[in-house]
C-alpha cells in the first residue's frame, strides 16, 4: 500500500501569523477563564488525480473551540482546556483519493489539564492534547486526517475529512513533564498515545533535552521507545514499529551570525517487537541567508533531506517511519512539495529531495514564497521521481484573517508516479485558504 501524508497548514506553527488569541471571559482573584476559535476554509483544484481518472475540485473547512482556565494552586498555577471541532470535505474529494467529499464530523479536540510550578520551572499536564518536538521533523502532533476514500477497499481509517487543512491534531491521550521550559537548558518526558486509524492507535514513550542558546540556537536529543501498536489496522503499514526505539539529535539557528539560518538533525531507528527489526534513518541539512540591506529583505534557502528505504536482500527493515511529522515553520516542513506531499508520492520514506525557497516581504502584511522541490527514489523504494514548483503567498488581512494562496506545478518523472497520475503531464494545482483566528 502506497503511504501518501497529507500537508498541512498549522495555524499558530507560522510565524507570519502570529499565535493563537484568547478572549478573556473571567479574571478575578488568581482565577481566568478565556475561549479561543480557530477556523479554515480552502477551496482546492487540481488538472490530474493520483487514482489516474483525471483532475479534482473540493473544499475543507474546520471550525474549532476551546475553553481555558487558570487558577491558583499549591504555589503554583493549575490549568486546563476543552475544546470541540467541526470539520468536512465537499465535492469530489482530494486529489490522492482519501476522501469522496461525504465527510462531516463534529468531536471532542482538547481535553487536558496540568500544574505550573510558580516561575514556570516545572509544568505537568495529562489529556487530550498537541505536542511538538523540536521542528515536528518526527512529530507535530497528530494530525493525519483522511475521510472515506478508502472506504471501498475495506479500509476505515476516516477521521472526519478536512484532509489538507488536517483540523484534528491533538493525541487522544498524553502525559507531558516539562522541565524550565523557558531555561537555556530545558527538558521533556512524554507519552503519547494516538486515537488515529492510519496511525493504527500507536502508543509512545520518550524524553527531550535542548540546550538553547539566544544568540546561537537550539541543540536537541531526543530518544523514544514506541510502546504499543493496533496490529493490522488501518493501512496496516507501521506495524512493524511496535517496540522500535528511536533516537534523534538537532540543530537550529544563526550560530551568532545575523542573517544566517542553519538546521539539521539526524534520526536513527532500530530495534522493534516483529521478527524482523528495524534498521532506517533519515537526516537532512539546511542553510539559509537573508538580504537584509535589500528591498523586500529576500530570504534564499536550500535544504538536503534523505529517508532510508528497505532493502530486499536483508533480513531487516531499513524502510524509514516518519512517525508524527508536521509542519511547524513554514510551508515545507515537514509536509515536502504540496502536490507530491499531499497526494503523488512520495512521504519522508525511501527518498531523497532537494528544496530551494527565496521568500520576499513586500510589506509588514505580505508575504511571497516560492519553493523549487526535486524528488528522487532512494534504493529500491518505488519511483515517485519528480519535480514542483510553488508559489504561494501569506496575507494578513487583519488581526483575525489570512489569506494564502498557492498555485503549484507537478511533473511526474519516475514510472512509478506516472503509472497513478495515468500520465506524464505537468498537474496543474491551484487553491485558496482563509485562516480565522479570534
Amino acid at each position: 500500500m502506497r503511504m501518501r501524508i497529507t500537508t498541512a497548514v498549522l495555524l499558530a506553527g507560522l510565524a507570519a501569523l502570529g499565535t493563537a488569541r484568547a478572549e478573556t471571559l473571567h479574571e478575578r482573584d488568581g482565577t481566568t477563564l478565556s475561549a479561543n476559535i480557530d477556523g479554515m476554509a480552502g477551496a482546492f483544484s487540481t488538472r490530474e488525480d493520483y487514482l489516474g481518472e483525471g483532475g479534482r475540485q473540493w473544499r475543507e473547512g474546520f471550525i474549532h473551540g476551546v475553553l481555558a482556565g487558570t487558577t491558583r494552586a499549591g504555589g503554583g498555577k493549575l490549568y486546563g482546556g476543552l475544546g470541540a471541532i467541526a470539520q468536512g470535505t465537499w465535492g469530489d474529494g482530494d486529489a490522492g483519493g482519501y476522501t469522496d467529499g461525504r465527510e462531516r464530523d463534529v468531536d471532542l479536540e482538547d481535553a487536558y489539564v496540568g500544574w505550573r510550578s510558580a516561575g514556570g520551572a516545572f509544568d505537568v499536564s495529562f489529556g487530550r492534547q498537541q505536542f511538538v518536538l523540536g521542528d515536528g521533523f518526527l512529530i507535530a502532533s497528530d494530525r493525519i486526517n483522511l475521510g472515506k476514500g478508502l472506504d471501498a477497499l475495506g479500509v476505515d481509517v476516516d477521521r472526519g475529512g478536512a484532509y489538507y487543512l488536517a483540523a484534528k491534531k491533538s493525541f487522544r491521550n498524553t502525559a507531558i513533564v516539562r522541565i524550565d521550559p523557558e531555561g537555556p537548558w530545558r527538558g521533556d518526558a512524554f507519552w503519547l498515545q494516538s486515537g488515529n486509524p492510519y496511525q493504527q492507535d500507536t502508543e509512545l514513550g520518550g524524553a527531550n533535552l535542548e540546550y538553547v542558546s539566544e544568540t546561537h540556537g537550539t541543540l536537541g536529543l531526543s530518544w523514544m521507545k514506541v510502546l504499543d501498536v493496533d496490529q493490522g489496522a488501518g493501512l496496516g503499514i507501521f506495524d512493524r514499529r511496535d517496540g522500535m526505539r528511536i533516537a534523534s539529535v538537532r540543530g537550529q539557528g544563526s550560530l551568532g551570525v545575523e542573517n544566517l539560518f542553519l538546521a539539521f538533525e539526524y534520526v536513527d531507528q532500530r530495534g522493534g517487537s516483529a521478527a524482523v527489526k528495524n534498521d532506517a534513518d533519515a537526516w537532512h541539512v539546511e542553510g539559509g541567508w537573508t538580504f537584509a540591506d535589500l528591498p523586500w529583505r529576500p530570504t534564499l534557502d536550500y535544504r538536503h533531506a534523505r529517508f532510508s528505504a528497505d532493502k530486499s536482500a536483508t533480513a531487516r527493515n531499513e524502510a524509514f517511519d516518519p512517525l508524527f511529522f508536521g509542519l511547524s515553520r513554514g510551508l515545507g516542513t515537514w509536509f515536502q512539495g504540496e502536490v507530491a506531499s499531499n497526494y503523488a508520492g512520495p512521504a519522508n520514506s525511501g527518498n531523497r529531495v532537494d528544496r530551494v525557497e527565496l521568500s520576499l516581504a513586500p510589506r509588514e502584511d505580505l508575504s511571497i514564497g516560492v519553493q523549487y522541490w526535486k524528488f528522487a527514489p532512494e534504493g529500491e523504494a518505488a519511483d515517485l521521481a519528480g519535480r514542483e514548483f510553488d508559489l504561494f503567498a501569506f496575507w494578513q488581512i487583519d488581526k483575525h484573517f489570512t489569506f494564502v494562496p498557492l498555485i503549484g506545478l507537478y511533473e511526474p518523472r519516475g514510472a512509478d508516479v506516472k503509472a497513478l497520475q495515468g500520465n506524464d503531464r505537468r498537474n496543474v494545482y491551484l487553491q485558496a485558504v482563509l485562516i480565522f483566528n479570534y
